[in-house]
């Protein structure tokens, strides 16, 4: 995700503001203007926190108002077609709502589920219960392991009377017994006898089955018109470039998906989750599921109208953080790129190498609880503890082995092994008694090689400095970004009133 402002954010769009009693205005730049009421209304609508950053400084007042100039020269730039309505990020945010209402429609759906279960369901969920099968359906193929009661009843009970290999007509669709295994009676009778555990769960077994009944219903109904274009995804795969826009990956009845439509999906996939791929099968995959979950979503806009205008709020929310964090990475972020040589004459400047602690290398070998005595009398007969078959402490081993650990200092070991082996003279290198690092799990090591404590070399530091002189460095170019704004948007703070001004904000929006 794309860095936020290191300034506080009050992600509010300044512009359009009427204005009330008190009207003077505190803040202008040649796009906005701020009255003290509306300032005064900004600063009663922080959180506690925010209001405590200002509090905490030696001028709060002279704080707020430069943060709040500074937001809406912010948001000016926000509200931008090369942010806020560029097609990235008014792609990104269909992609919000789009999942937001499939979130809401499935959580709905599986309300109005709980809700229609009978007390019929759950006496026939009771008379199959125990019984498993594996079956296939002439329009879905095959399926299973599936629990026989979460079957519709009809085919459930038709296969109760069945045997493995016959087929059924139902509905004009054929079903086949591949296999069926029923649980002893005695364990279900034992299962049933406990009613309220038993009454919880065939009720949520049963919602959770018909939901992905439903779920599944809705998602054939999408590919029976799904229509995907693999030269056009092959070519945004390859070729993003010569690939125009508009081209169309992917159609379906009621919607379709271009080549920028994608662009905004693939960014949206890749909130999170760094590094993700964007090759041939990852895209169609993605342009089958995005067809599957908009149709969902249409669904919700149709049956809950007034909560899909409440979440269509939330996707313009989302788009403004969004174009925020992308304003903020084209003006700093990508522009403090560090490279090896800064973080090198970083490096050389310093006047003092901090001292790296001591560190150790040990062999190790984990063994489970169930043959730690085997592991015990091993070791007491003197056998080789690392041809007993199991890798040593995983957390630590060296790239490579299997047993021997990379050098590990003190304050990375959990208790009680980093007091155990830190504690060992330079000459106890025999294996020591197991240490049980959790449960049923234990641990025998010993000491290989201790390593004296030392002055840090370049590649112990160079991501902390390399980090450090990252954060100099934006905060630096934070501010060079506030002052071109301040110039281009002509800021202005109404000095002659600051005196006349309450200390406290929070009078201001009654004035």
């Amino acid at each position: 995700m794309m860095k936020l402002l290191s300034i506080p954010v009050l992600l509010i769009l300044f512009t359009g503001c009427s204005t009330p009693e008190g009207n003077t205005w505190l803040i202008r730049t040649n796009t906005d203007e701020i009255s003290i009421v509306e300032a005064g209304i900004v600063w009663d609508g922080l959180d506690h926190e925010a209001r405590t950053v200002f509090l905490s400084g030696s001028n709060p007042v002279g704080d707020f108002i430069t943060t709040l100039g500074r937001k809406s020269m912010v948001a000016a730039e926000i509200n931008t077609a090369s942010y806020l309505h560029s097609s990235l990020i008014q792609n990104m945010k269909i992609c919000w709502i789009i999942n937001s209402a499939v979130i809401a429609y499935t959580d709905s759906l599986s309300e109005n589920l709980r809700n229609d279960i009978s007390e019929e369901d759950i006496s026939n969920y009771g008379d199959l219960l125990g019984s498993i099968v594996w079956y296939s359906s002439s329009i879905s193929g095959q399926h299973g392991p599936e629990r026989l009661p979460d079957l519709p009843w009809n085919i459930a009970f038709a296969f109760d009377s069945m045997s493995s290999g016959s087929t059924v007509e139902i509905e004009g669709v054929f079903y086949t017994l591949d296999s069926i295994t029923t649980s002893p009676q005695e364990m279900i009778e034992e299962t049933l006898a406990d009613t309220d555990r038993f009454t919880t769960f065939a009720r949520s077994s049963l919602v959770e089955s018909r939901l992905q009944r439903n779920l599944l219903s809705l998602k054939y109904q999408v590919l029976e018109t799904l229509s995907i274009d693999s030269a056009s995804v092959i070519s945004y795969c390859t070729q993003r470039e010569l690939t125009e826009d508009a081209a169309i990956l992917a159609t379906w009845e009621g919607g379709s998906i271009s080549a920028v439509d994608f662009d905004g999906i693939a960014v949206f996939l890749s909130l999170g989750r760094p590094g993700i791929e964007v090759s041939v099968p990852w895209v169609l995959h993605n342009l089958a599921n995005q067809a599957r979950l908009t149709n969902i979503a249409d669904l919700y806009a149709t049956e809950y109208p007034d909560d899909y205008g409440r979440i269509t709020q939330g996707g313009n929310n989302f788009a403004f953080d969004s174009a925020s964090e992308l304003l903020y990475s084209t003006n700093v972020t990508n522009m403090t790129e560090m490279s090896d040589s800064l973080v090198m004459a970083a490096y050389e400047r310093m006047s003092s190498i901090p001292e790296m602690p001591q560190s150790r290398v040990f062999e190790s070998v984990v063994v489970p609880a169930g043959i730690l005595d085997d592991a015990l009398e091993l070791l007491e007969n003197d056998g080789d503890l690392l041809s007993f078959g199991y890798p040593g402490y995983p957390e630590f081993l060296s790239s490579g082995h299997e047993f021997l650990s990379r050098p590990v200092y003190l304050s990375e070991l959990p208790s009680p092994l980093d007091v155990s082996l830190f504690l060992l003279e330079e000459e106890e290198t025999e294996w020591q008694r197991p240490v049980e690092v959790q449960e049923d799990l234990f641990l025998f090591y010993r000491l290989v090689e201790i390593i004296p404590s030392c002055p840090a070399s370049f590649e112990q530091l160079e991501q902390s400095i390399r980090t450090n002189l990252r954060i100099h460095h934006e905060e630096q170019r934070t501010m060079e970004w506030m002052c071109e704004l301040e110039a281009s948007y002509q800021l202005q703070i109404n000095n002659d009133i600051l005196g006349k001004l309450p200390l406290d904000p929070s009078a201001w929006s009654e004035l």
